[in-house]
């Protein structure tokens, strides 16, 4: 691990002030061979999802995917706008914003002295150019002297909270067609035809927002949990994604476990047009047979929460208005009314995720609860890759992927296929909710968290509460016996 020297625009050096602030000078001289972050080192990343571009342009449908290059994506290009601790729009590329009394058009002041990764100087023409390929038609993208400007033909009143999700990064485009950003990193090296795919990321020496402290990121792709488990326990990676049902047990091996608040839902979704779920009768006698406080506390091992509604309480503040109970009678009552015990229909498909293993052990839980109601499933895994296999319902994992309701929930919805609506109040998102909800046509299970096992070398995690992670403030320190310790 080699120690440099920093400039005063360095994470480094805002570090050490901070520290000043809050101590002496002995202290940090007390304190500085353990405690102060130094620079250097190979940072080694594993994950399951298995991603074959970070394209913006090119953003993935599927959800395991898009989580994958969510994650991956900003560590080499930055947003306009960036969402802080508590989901609120804080300055990145842009340092201020204005918008007219409509909100339909907003100016961007950009921050002067940005390059991209090659030394390219980030110019509004070229931020202008990025955004209008993002955003499309619908809106009119143009730049100044020294700001973007964003015309819309209707109302964007949360406008800088949509721009700091998502895929609405900036970047430029060299001769050769591959992509260029102002983050944090720049990609050294992509093997995605290999078997694990991997991706080598290495620092980029003169980002605007400082120098990050590891030289490399090495992040290797498509890795099941076991290997991934197996990986941390043996100090062969640095940080692994950890399924819910193994947080407990990767803690009892002695690995460091971190977890953000419940960020993914399990949802059941209903194919109205087969004609075992058509009667709504049956779908609600479906939601009543289900344990979701078992499948939370045992499943997933007490690393989920039972889901009220489609966000989680944290997200939305009115989720516990959602009722949510078992009742196993009532669901046979339902059921009893609609004569399928007289009729005797075939079993109902329900299909899951076959790359999902915890996607797995909720469905066969879900069929074990359905069969004590009297209704047979017949669970089955929907290939990766191959024809869609018919369905009465389906398991879905679906992250959510901003803090801010109206955002969450618009992007919940959309990945359900359902269809648009009006969120612009509080009021309207809560009722655009239930919609869904109360006709049964999605039934939400449980709101899971986002779980990493990290080695002792890692050193400052401090990843949002709502997932993902924050590589670029990651540094790599001795080695320290953590006992299992859980952030």
């Amino acid at each position: 691990m080699k120690r440099i020297a920093f400039p005063a625009g360095s994470k480094l050096f805002r570090w050490l002030a901070i520290f000043i602030l809050l101590g002496t000078t002995t202290s940090i001289l007390k304190a500085a061979p353990s405690t102060l972050p130094v620079y250097g080192g190979t940072l080694r990343v594993q994950i399951h999802g298995r991603i074959a571009t970070i394209d913006p342009r090119q953003w993935p449908a599927g959800s395991e995917h898009t989580a994958a290059v969510e994650r991956v994506a900003p560590l080499v290009f930055d947003r306009l706008v960036r969402l802080d601790d508590h989901g609120a729009p804080q300055p990145a590329l842009a340092t201020s914003w204005q918008y007219d009394a409509q909100s339909k058009r907003w100016q961007f002041l950009l921050r002067k002295g940005v390059k991209f990764s090659d030394g390219a100087p980030l110019t509004p023409e070229a931020a202008a150019l990025a955004l209008q390929q993002l955003l499309g038609n619908a809106f009119d993208v143009s730049a100044t002297s020294d700001s973007v400007v964003i015309q819309a033909d209707h109302p964007l009143p949360d406008f800088p909270v949509q721009l700091a999700t998502g895929r609405y990064f900036i970047f430029q485009t060299a001769d050769d067609g591959s992509l260029t950003g102002t983050g944090p990193f720049h990609v050294a090296e992509w093997a995605s035809g290999e078997t694990p795919a991997k991706l080598i990321l290495t620092a980029n020496e003169s980002c605007w927002a400082g120098r990050p402290f590891v030289d490399k990121i090495e992040l290797t792709m498509g890795v099941d949990a076991q290997q991934q488990s197996n990986a941390i326990a043996f100090g062969q990676s640095d940080v692994v994604e950890l399924p819910a049902s193994q947080v407990r047990r990767a803690a009892q091996r002695g690995v460091r476990t971190v977890s953000s608040d419940p960020v993914e839902l399990f949802a059941l979704q209903f194919d109205m047009t087969r004609s075992g779920v058509q009667d709504v009768r049956v779908r609600q006698a479906i939601s009543l047979a289900i344990d979701r406080s078992s499948i939370a506390d045992v499943i997933l091992q007490r690393q989920g929460v039972a889901a009220r509604g489609l966000l989680p309480n944290w997200v939305s503040g009115y989720a516990h208005l959602f009722p949510i109970s078992m009742d196993l009678p009532r669901a046979k009552e339902l059921l009893t009314a609609t004569g399928r015990e007289v009729s005797h229909p075939a079993p109902l498909a329900l299909i899951y995720d076959s790359g999902d293993e915890e996607a797995r052990a909720v469905a066969d839980r879900v069929a074990v609860n359905l069969k004590e109601a009297g209704i047979a499933v017949q669970v089955s895994a929907q290939p990766a890759a191959g024809k869609i296999l018919p369905a009465d319902l389906r398991l879905l994992r679906r992250g959510i992927a901003a803090p801010d309701s109206g955002m969450a929930l618009a992007e919940v919805l959309n990945s359900f296929g359902e269809g648009p609506a009006d969120l612009g109040t509080l009021e309207q998102i809560y009722a655009a909710e239930r919609v869904p909800i109360d006709l049964f046509r999605i039934v939400p299970l449980v709101h899971v968290t986002e779980s990493y096992g990290l080695s002792p070398q890692v050193r400052d995690w401090m990843a949002p509460r709502w997932g993902g992670w924050r590589l670029e403030d990651v540094w790599l320190g001795p080695a320290q016996a953590t006992a299992g310790a859980t952030q």
